[in-house]
C-alpha cells in the first residue's frame, strides 16, 4: 500500500508538471492544432520576447516586390524598421508582398527580408492570387500557410488569407471561417487582433463578400482590432464596436508601428514626409474592455407577392438604415427599443435568394446585422447543397445525371444532378485546379502539384504523380495521338507535363516563359495555350515539341492566359485589357504558322473565346456585354446585354448564354428575352455548368457554385 501510494503521488506530480508545462508553452507560444488540409495553423513556436507583457510589432501591406519603382521604396522602408526599432518583435504583413506571384519575385522578397532581426509572417494578396501563383503553393514554399494564428503576450493575433484564385476581389472560404471559429475557441480570455488582404466591415466599398459573416465573428468572440491593407491608405474606422484600420503600402515607404502594453495598444503610423524623412502620427490608441453587443436583438425577413417583410427588435435606441442585396442603404429613422416591423416592395428584384442587411448606429458606432430571404426562388430553383468549401476550377459533367466538383479545402466530390446526393468524396490533400474526365478515369492537378488518376465510378485512386512544387491551377487535357494517349497538364511554373493516361509515366516536359493558368486547347495532334510572358505557343501533343509561338501580350499582365479556342484551321486567343492598345484584344491565328490573321480590341477585358458552328466567336466582357464575332474577319455580328459579368470562360455557342456573376445574379440570355436569378449575394467566380438533361419534356439546367461554399441547381425558364 505504501509503494502503491508513492507511486500515485509520483504519478500525480508527473501529470500536474506536464500539465503546467503545457499550459505555459499554450499561454506563451501558443497552441498548435493539428495541421488541416487546407487552413493550416501554424506555429510560430516561441517567438523572441513573447513573454513580455511589452512590446512593439510592425503592420505593413502592400510592398508589390518586383514592381521595380515598389522595390526601392520597399528595402529602404525595411532598413528603416529595422535600424530604428530593433526591438521588434515580428511583422505581419497582409499581402501584395509580390507584384505578380512569380518565383523570381518570392526569392527577391526574401532576400530583402532575410536580414531582418525579426520574424515575418504573412498572408497572400490579390496580387498573389490574380496573376502567377493563384493556388498560393509558391506562397506557402515561401512564407508557410495563408490563414495562422499565435499568442504574443496578453493578445492572440490572427492573419487571414481573404484571397479567391485568379481574382482580384475576395471572400472569407467557409473553411476559412471554419477553421477561425475552431482557432478563437481554443483560445479563450485573450483580445484577439485579426489581419487581412481586403478590408471587412469597409462601409464605403466590398472588396470581399464575407462582411456577413465576419461580423457574426465579432459579434461571437472578443476581436478587439482587425486591420487590412489593399488601400494603399491609412484609413479608420468602426464597425460592430471595433477598431478597423487600414494600412498604408511600403511600395509607399508606409508602415504602421504597434505598440502592446499589456492589453493597451498603441497604433502608429509611419511614412516619408515632404522631405523625405520618416514621420511618425499617432492613429488610436486603446485599452480593450468588455464590450456591449450591438442593439439588435433579433432581425427576420420574408417575401411574399412581392413585398418583403422585416422584423427587427432593438434592445437600446438606434439610427436604423437598411440594403437589399449590393444596393445603398436607405434611412428608417431613429427606432426606439422594442420590436418593429418594415414592409418594401420588391417587386422589381429578380428572383432567387437575397440579403436584407440593417445597419443600427449608436453611439458605440455602427453595428451591422443579416437575413436571407426568398423571392419566388422555387420557380427555378431545383435543389441546393452545401459543400463546406467553395468550388474552384471547373466543375465537370459526367454523363446526364452525375457532376464532378472540386473545393479549397482539397475535396473532390461526385454528386447525383437529380437529388443533389454525394455519391463519392476523394480527399486530394490539397485544393485541386479542375479536371478532365477520359471515359471512367478522372485526372486533376492539385495546388501543391500532384497529378491524379481517379476512378469517376467510385473515386479510388488509380495513380498519382507529384510533378511540380508551383502547383496547378488550370485542368488538363486529354491528347489522343497516333502514338498513344497522353494527359497535359500546364503548371503555373511555365512547365507543361505529357504523361502516359494509363500509367502516369511522364513522357515529355516543356518550359514557357511565364505561368500557366488555363487548359490548352486541343486540335489535330496539336495543344495552343497561353502563358504570362505575352506568349501563345502551340506544340506537338505526342512530344512537346514546339511548332510555333506569338507574342501577343505587352507585358506580364497582358499575356493570353485563357484557354483558346481552335476552328476551321485558326486559333483564337485573348488578352486582358490594356489601356495602350485601347481595350482587349481578340486575336485570329493560322494554326499551322501561327501567323496573326486579324485582332479586334474590345473596350473592357475579354473571356475565352468559345467557336460555334455557324462559324462565329462569342467572347463575354467584363462590362457584361455577351459578342459574337465573324471566324473569318473579326466583324462584329451582333451583342446583347448581359448584366455585370465575372464570368470568363466561354459562354456557349447559343441559342442559350449564362453571364452574370457579380453579388451572384446569373442571367439567363434567351433569344426571346433575359431572366436574372440571384443565387445569393456573394460573388460567382466559377462559371455555370449547362446540363442536358433526359426526357422530352425536361428543361436545360445550369450548376451554380458561390463562395459561400454552395452549390444551386437552376431550371432555365420556359
Amino acid at each position: 500500500m505504501r509503494i502503491a501510494s508513492q507511486r500515485g503521488k509520483t504519478l500525480a506530480r508527473a501529470l500536474f508538471a506536464a500539465f503546467v508545462t503545457a499550459l505555459v508553452l499554450q499561454l506563451l507560444a501558443g497552441t498548435a492544432l493539428a495541421e488541416g488540409q487546407f487552413v493550416t495553423y501554424r506555429s510560430l513556436g516561441m517567438l523572441p520576447g513573447s513573454f513580455r507583457s511589452a512590446y512593439q510589432f510592425v503592420v505593413a501591406s502592400d510592398s508589390h516586390v518586383g514592381y521595380g519603382p515598389a522595390n526601392e521604396k520597399t528595402a529602404a522602408a525595411l532598413r528603416d524598421m529595422a535600424q530604428r526599432h530593433p526591438e521588434l518583435s515580428f511583422m505581419i504583413h497582409m499581402g501584395d508582398l509580390v507584384e505578380t506571384g512569380s518565383d523570381a519575385e518570392y526569392r527577391l522578397m526574401e532576400s530583402m527580408t532575410a536580414s531582418l532581426p525579426f520574424q515575418v509572417i504573412g498572408t497572400p494578396g490579390n496580387h498573389e492570387a490574380r496573376w502567377q501563383d493563384p493556388q498560393a503553393s509558391l506562397f506557402r514554399t515561401y512564407f508557410g500557410a495563408p490563414n495562422t494564428s499565435f499568442n504574443h503576450g496578453a493578445w492572440h493575433f490572427v492573419v487571414l488569407d481573404t484571397t479567391y484564385p485568379g481574382q482580384t476581389l475576395g471572400t472569407l472560404d467557409p473553411a476559412t471561417l471554419a477553421w477561425l471559429e475552431a482557432d478563437l475557441a481554443a483560445n479563450p480570455g485573450r483580445p484577439v487582433a485579426v489581419f487581412s488582404h481586403h478590408p471587412l466591415l469597409y462601409g464605403e466599398r466590398d472588396f470581399q463578400d464575407s462582411d456577413d459573416a465576419f461580423a457574426r465573428i465579432v459579434d461571437k468572440y472578443p476581436v478587439r482590432a482587425v486591420f487590412c491593407g489593399h488601400g494603399h491608405s491609412f484609413v479608420a474606422w468602426r464597425a460592430q464596436g471595433q477598431r478597423f484600420q487600414m494600412v498604408g503600402a511600403l511600395m509607399d515607404g508606409a508602415y504602421a508601428l504597434v505598440g502592446v502594453d499589456g492589453l493597451a495598444m498603441t497604433v502608429r503610423s509611419v511614412a516619408p514626409g515632404q522631405d523625405g524623412a520618416m514621420e511618425e502620427s499617432l492613429l488610436w490608441q486603446a485599452t480593450p474592455a468588455l464590450v456591449q453587443a450591438g442593439p439588435v436583438l433579433s432581425l427576420a425577413a420574408s417575401a411574399e407577392d412581392g413585398r418583403l417583410t422585416a422584423v427587427l427588435e432593438l434592445k437600446e435606441r438606434a439610427q436604423v438604415s437598411f440594403q437589399i442585396d449590393d444596393g445603398p442603404y436607405n434611412s428608417l429613422g431613429a427606432f426606439e427599443v422594442g420590436i418593429h416591423e418594415v414592409a418594401r416592395d420588391v417587386s422589381g428584384h429578380a428572383k432567387g435568394i437575397h440579403t436584407l442587411r440593417v445597419r443600427a448606429v449608436t453611439a458605440g458606432g455602427p453595428f451591422f446585422d443579416s437575413a436571407e430571404f426568398r423571392k419566388d426562388a422555387a420557380d427555378l430553383l431545383l435543389w441546393e447543397k452545401e459543400l463546406g468549401s467553395a468550388v474552384v476550377g471547373d466543375i465537370l459533367c459526367w454523363g446526364t445525371d452525375r457532376v464532378i466538383a472540386g473545393t479549397r479545402d482539397g475535396i473532390v466530390k461526385c454528386i447525383g444532378v437529380g437529388r443533389g446526393e454525394t455519391i463519392w468524396e476523394y480527399d486530394a490533400g490539397s485544393p485541386w485546379g479542375g479536371g478532365v474526365l477520359d471515359g471512367s478515369r478522372l485526372y486533376f492537378g492539385t495546388a501543391s502539384g500532384d497529378l491524379h488518376c481517379v476512378s469517376a465510378a467510385d473515386g479510388t485512386l488509380t495513380w498519382k504523380a507529384g510533378l511540380d512544387k508551383a502547383g496547378f491551377a488550370s485542368s488538363p487535357v486529354l491528347a489522343v495521338t497516333p502514338t498513344g494517349r497522353f494527359v497535359v497538364a500546364g503548371s503555373t511554373s511555365g512547365k507543361v507535363y505529357g504523361l502516359n493516361a494509363f500509367s502516369g509515366a511522364k513522357s515529355w516536359q516543356f518550359q514557357a516563359k511565364g505561368a500557366i493558368q488555363s487548359a490548352p486547347a486541343v486540335a489535330g495532334g496539336c495543344l495552343y495555350f497561353g502563358a504570362w510572358d505575352g506568349t501563345l505557343y502551340a506544340l506537338e501533343a505526342s512530344t512537346g515539341s514546339l511548332i510555333w509561338s506569338a507574342g501577343l501580350g505587352r507585358q506580364v499582365y497582358y499575356s493570353p492566359y485563357l484557354t483558346p479556342a481552335v476552328s476551321n484551321g485558326k486559333v483564337f486567343a485573348t488578352t486582358p485589357y490594356d489601356s495602350r492598345v485601347g481595350g482587349s484584344l481578340l486575336c485570329a491565328l493560322d494554326a499551322v504558322s501561327g501567323r496573326v490573321l486579324w485582332k479586334v480590341a474590345g473596350r473592357s477585358t475579354f473571356g475565352a473565346p468559345c467557336a460555334s458552328p455557324g462559324g462565329e466567336i462569342t467572347v463575354t466582357g467584363a462590362s457584361g456585354v455577351l459578342y459574337a464575332f465573324s471566324q473569318y474577319d473579326g466583324t462584329l455580328k451582333w451583342q446583347r446585354n448581359g448584366g455585370s459579368t465575372l464570368f470568363v470562360n466561354p459562354p456557349g455557342s447559343g441559342p442559350l448564354y449564362l453571364a452574370g456573376g457579380y453579388r451572384g445574379v446569373v442571367s439567363f440570355l434567351l433569344p426571346e428575352g433575359r431572366a436574372d436569378y440571384v443565387v445569393r449575394d456573394s460573388f460567382l467566380f466559377v462559371s455555370p455548368l449547362h446540363i442536358a438533361m433526359p426526357g422530352e419534356d425536361a428543361r436545360p439546367v445550369a450548376l451554380v457554385a458561390d463562395t459561400r461554399g454552395r452549390l444551386s441547381l437552376l431550371a432555365f425558364p420556359r
